[in-house]
């Protein structure tokens, strides 16, 4: 793969596994409750993203669709692209806001919780100064980390459970395969439709798509099985893959603070960045005193559950239930029309 591919799956990747990647919260809630049949729904969740992310980043190349704004104008018209853009930015600053300080509060639980609710913020500004280049150089090493962490954690594993089909025989299990799927494929779009646009050739986003899916396949699955096998410690835990490091190495504590809060403030950092550049493009706007606002905004989010763990949830979830209507029109506009009746 050219370069252009590797930068377009190393964005892919990241914004397919989101912001809780080293918590292992959002793999637990999705998929290991419901054993194997989450599992299936990972692979189902991993061929949608994989299949509509690349099917509608080629038809944004082709059609010369440079902005979020410019695809919600072709799927739902003049009248109706403006408000939902605005719904769109703020479900995003409230679902990376959310989920950095729902993680620090988690690992720094009391009065001081809050500075480390700054931190993956103070990231997020360091990285949105520099541009694509600082962020895409430390997503890729987050990716690496992450990677690196899952595999000696898996090894340390005699044994990964098998639940049988009978466990969670239901269809909850793909109901959770479709938010999962709505709510980062929403986030993939906007992370990485403004490198797509200008790939050299349409195989190339092809290929970054293809890898970059590959890479949040197979980190899930390992991460889908060590949770499987650590199944009765960490089913209640709201940092699972903290807990089972915790119990295989010293001062996993440290170091998994450090990673989680990096990585959420680097997608953090992304998302920011790749809203903000359109919109300033678009208004003539500085972007300086846009992106400040934005982090200002995705800041006051992060606080959020530091007053209500409730709020910051409904807050996060709301960027799940944009991807379903973006999802919802995706579909109904790919749809085969109706043979006419003869005349």
């Amino acid at each position: 793969m050219d370069r252009s591919a590797w930068r377009i799956a190393v964005l892919f990747a990241g914004a397919a596994l989101g912001g809780s990647y080293f918590s292992g919260n959002e793999w637990l809630r999705f998929f290991a409750y419901f054993g194997s049949w989450g599992t299936i729904g990972l692979a189902a969740a991993s061929i949608g993203l994989g299949w509509i992310g690349c099917r509608v980043l080629v038809s944004c190349h082709r059609q010369g669709v440079r902005t979020l704004h410019d695809l919600l104008l072709h799927w739902f018209g003049p009248t109706f692209a403006p408000t939902f853009s605005v719904l769109i930015h703020l479900s995003l600053l409230a679902y990376a806001g959310a989920t950095a300080g729902m993680q620090a509060m988690q690992h720094m639980a009391g009065a001081w919780s809050w500075l480390f609710v700054l931190a993956p913020l103070l990231l997020a500004v360091v990285v949105v100064s520099q541009g694509w280049t600082t962020i895409l150089r430390g997503t890729a090493a987050s990716l690496a980390a992450g990677l690196l962490m899952l595999g000696f954690v898996f090894a340390e594993q005699r044994h990964v459970p098998i639940p049988s089909l009978g466990y969670q025989f239901n269809a909850l299990w793909l109901i959770q395969a479709v938010l999962y799927l709505s709510l980062h494929l929403l986030v993939c779009l906007v992370v990485v439709l403004p490198l797509a646009t200008r790939a050299p050739r349409q195989s190339t986003i092809r290929a970054g798509v293809l890898a970059g899916t590959l890479f949040f396949f197979f980190a899930s699955l390992l991460g889908q099985a060590i949770l499987l096998a650590h199944w009765h410690d960490v089913h209640s835990a709201a940092l699972p893959l903290a807990h089972i490091l915790a119990s295989l190495m010293p001062f996993a504590d440290l170091l998994h603070l450090l990673l989680a809060l990096g990585h959420a403030g680097l997608i953090l950092g992304a998302l920011v960045y790749a809203m903000a550049v359109p919109v300033a493009v678009r208004h003539d706007l500085h972007m300086g005193p846009l992106l400040l606002a934005m982090l200002a905004g995705a800041g006051l989010f992060a606080l959020l559950p530091l007053v209500s763990v409730t709020a910051a949830n409904l807050a996060a979830s709301s960027a799940t239930y944009c991807g379903l209507l973006l999802l919802g029109r995706l579909l109904w506009k790919g749809r085969k029309p109706r043979p006419k009746p003869p005349a």
